[in-house]
């Protein structure tokens, strides 16, 4: 009887004992990714968006299972790699029962320019494309060679030293609940279906909260395709209406809002995290623009900009960080009607009984007048990049190129953008991609328009 009860007792004990161990592995979450060196956390510290990201070991090995579709592995959708970085800018990961890749801050706000390694921090993401991101973790999830025999097989080709008991929980319960997931997300997102394809350097800002808040964009073809913008010397920002349209005046709830969007769920932000990049942001330098500068025609450039920009992008103007009424500025008016007062009404309730609940939205009457500093990487221009450089943004409407390509490094110090002979076709002509409007300086002479270019050069 004795020996039972001890039997019994020692049995008890390895329950309880895989029990806390299970606990350990998949019930209590890992610390967030952060980082001691401000830029470096900017780059790779968590904000939180890692809650409901995709599994990390099964993501390293997409790439090599599905070579065909990923042939430059992540970098293939635009994502930004340093020297000796397993990850690319922008993503970091965490432990939520098992280790989960998430975005933060720097996935939509870095940039390089031609073949340069060197990352050019809050930078708009001009090659990254997450709508093909997107497609691809889907489309991937249906394949055929999406099996668990093939995806630890790589897993452990990569060295991630699966013990026995995570290939059991991935082969059970991992991969198949990811595929589920996947087949949800397919369902959620066929509202994308009937808009244009963002491309790279966009992303639609306004129809995930529509489908946050069960408004049903797969019943309508609003278009809510926005630039990613800049992310630096914020403290300038201070007050200003932000977002495109200009419906939001806090930088707080446009931080959580960015966050929000890129993953994080209410519980799950990283405030402390979200606050360390915000500070940074606020001094944060706008690159200098890197090629020559005719000095020469600086000083006309300025005296031109004085007259006709500074009014409305310079800090103190009289109409600075304000929006212009979309019957004066005439550009694609997609966005602006996007954001209902229905929409207006569901913003509200965000964060709810929490002490940051948004309490700033409002619905504007057009698009935001911002500052112009570090005007030269922020290319293609207006609100949803429908313009590909300085010059054909200082020419005449009819003169506008009505395609173009978008995605690549290639840099003009003549016209100041990017021109690209290969990529992502733009089309003007599609829903939400129209080049009008923002007719100031159009009519100005050639010469003109040329010294206004070098000196927005130099902001």
């Amino acid at each position: 009887m004795k020996l039972r009860y001890r039997l019994l007792g020692i049995i008890v004990a390895i329950v309880i004992t895989g029990m806390a161990v299970g606990f350990v592995l998949y019930v209590k979450d890992g610390e967030p990714a952060k980082f001691d060196n401000e830029i470096e956390h900017f780059k790779y510290g968590s904000i939180g968006a890692e809650v409901n990201g995709y599994p990390y070991v099964v993501w390293q090995t997409l790439p090599k299972l599905f070579p065909e579709r990923a042939p430059q592995g992540w970098a293939t959708f635009g994502f930004s790699y340093e020297s000796g970085k397993q990850l690319p800018v922008g993503v970091s990961v965490r432990k939520y029962g098992i280790p989960r890749v998430g975005f933060n801050c720097a996935t939509c706000h870095t940039s390089t320019v031609n073949e340069s390694p060197e990352i050019i921090l809050g930078a708009p993401a001009n090659k990254l494309d997450t709508e093909a991101y997107l497609s691809f973790l889907i489309e991937t999830s249906t394949d055929p060679r999406f099996t668990a025999d093939a995806i630890l097989a790589e897993a452990s080709r990569n060295g991630d030293g699966i013990g026995w008991v995570d290939r059991l929980v991935y082969r059970y319960f991992v991969i198949p609940k990811l595929k589920t997931t996947l087949q949800q997300v397919a369902a959620e997102n066929q509202w994308r279906a009937s808009r244009p394809k963002h491309g790279p350097g966009r992303t639609d800002a306004g129809n995930p909260w529509r489908l946050h808040f069960q408004m049903h964009p797969e019943l309508d073809n609003l278009v809510g395709t926005v630039d990613f913008p800049s992310l630096w010397n914020q403290q300038i920002r201070e007050g200003s209406w932000l977002h495109w349209d200009g419906n939001n005046n806090s930088l707080q709830e446009r931080n959580l809002s960015a966050a929000l969007a890129g993953g994080a769920t209410e519980d799950s932000l990283d405030h402390a995290s979200i606050e360390r990049v915000a500070a940074w942001s606020l001094n944060a330098p706008a690159p200098r623009y890197p090629f020559k500068v005719d000095s020469t025609l600086v000083p006309a450039g300025e005296q031109i900009y004085q007259a006709r920009c500074a009014s409305c992008h310079a800090p103190g103007g009289t109409s600075y960080g304000e929006a212009t009424p979309i019957e004066e500025v005439g550009t694609d008016s997609q966005r602006l009607d996007l954001f209902t007062d229905e929409l207006l009404k569901n913003f509200g309730t965000v964060g709810k009984g929490k002490p940051w609940q948004f309490s700033h939205y409002r619905k504007s009457s057009g698009y935001a007048n911002q500052p112009l500093d570090g005007i030269w990487v922020r290319a293609p221009y207006l609100h949803n990049g429908s313009v590909p450089t300085l010059f054909d943004l200082l020419a005449p409407t009819a003169e506008r190129p009505t395609q173009f390509f978008r995605g690549c490094v290639t840099y003009d110090p003549e016209k100041v953008g990017f021109v690209c002979s290969s990529g992502t076709l733009f089309d003007t002509r599609e829903r939400g991609n129209g080049n009008g409007g923002h007719l100031y300086g159009t009519e100005l002479p050639i010469a003109q328009r040329l010294a206004l270019i070098e000196y927005l050069k130099t902001l």
